[in-house]
């Protein structure tokens, strides 16, 4: 997570409730949205998750790990070859890390996610990066012209992901993303400038984040569940500093029903 609780009562709260959080959903689809090809939850993984929620409730869960493998990939704009790291392995126990408290999951959490291209620093996740639309070319590269790497370094890995989520930032706005990717784009952001030790981008990215949020929990025809938006507000106070805010958004997200369109509909 890169930082402690700011309050005693706040994390006693997430350890007495973050299993009904999981169990009701909301912790599942957050992460399912954001999975790599081939990772999608399927129901027998979903019943793991309910497990380890329950472990959750009596004591820590043993921490195992991920795995990744070098391949070539080319950029779609200015055509380098670029090697980038690609998922081999992962399991349901990465649901139960400590980023779930700010409501983010890995591979968001890992700087292998976030490619960088070494000639002209197109920075995309790695889900999106062989995918960017041919319409939008142009204006990427004019995007790009605003762009500086600061340093000189061999392996993308090496640039410190902030410097790749600021050229990240850029391109999504070209490619006119929702407010659903920049409610999580930019806890993503927070959570990375915490990692780092930059305590004032990364309280600037939490207070966009819960803008966000408070909005999009006031619009009639949202179809983000009120329950997960509530859990974010209430992860942002807290990080903010704002722990009775917190406890509020959080206790409103327990009473909260929890109800998903997009997976009613499937």
């Amino acid at each position: 997570m890169g930082e402690e609780f700011r309050s005693p009562r706040f994390a006693v709260f997430l350890q007495e409730n973050m299993a009904q959080m999981v169990l009701s959903g909301v912790c599942n689809d957050a992460a399912h949205q954001h999975l790599p090809s081939g990772g999608h939850m399927t129901r027998k993984i979903k019943a793991k998750l309910a497990i380890v929620a329950l472990l959750m409730t009596f004591g820590a869960i043993t921490v195992l790990g991920t795995t990744w493998a070098d391949e070539e990939f080319v950029c779609p704009v200015c055509k380098t070859k670029n090697t980038f790291g690609v998922i081999m392995s992962y399991g349901s126990y990465i649901y139960g890390w400590p980023s779930k408290y700010q409501v983010i999951y890995w591979p968001l959490t890992d700087g292998h996610v976030l490619y960088s291209c070494k000639k002209c620093y197109l920075s995309l996740l790695m889900w999106d990066f062989d995918k960017l639309p041919q319409e939008k070319l142009e204006e990427v590269r004019n995007a790009l012209k605003g762009i500086e790497i600061k340093g000189n370094y061999k392996n993308y890995l090496e640039i410190p992901m902030s410097q790749r989520l600021e050229a990240a930032e850029k391109i999504y706005a070209v490619l006119q993303k929702d407010d659903n990717f920049w409610l999580w784009f930019y806890r993503v952001k927070g959570y990375h400038y915490a990692a780092e030790k930059d305590q004032t981008k990364a309280d600037e990215a939490r207070k966009k984040a819960l803008e966000l949020a408070t909005r999009m929990l006031n619009e009639k025809d949202q179809t983000t569940p009120k329950k997960e938006l509530w859990l974010i507000s209430g992860a942002m106070k807290h990080f903010l500093g704002d722990d009775k805010g917190a406890l509020d958004d959080l206790n409103t997200a327990l009473k909260t029903k929890y109800e998903n369109k997009q997976l009613d509909k499937e």
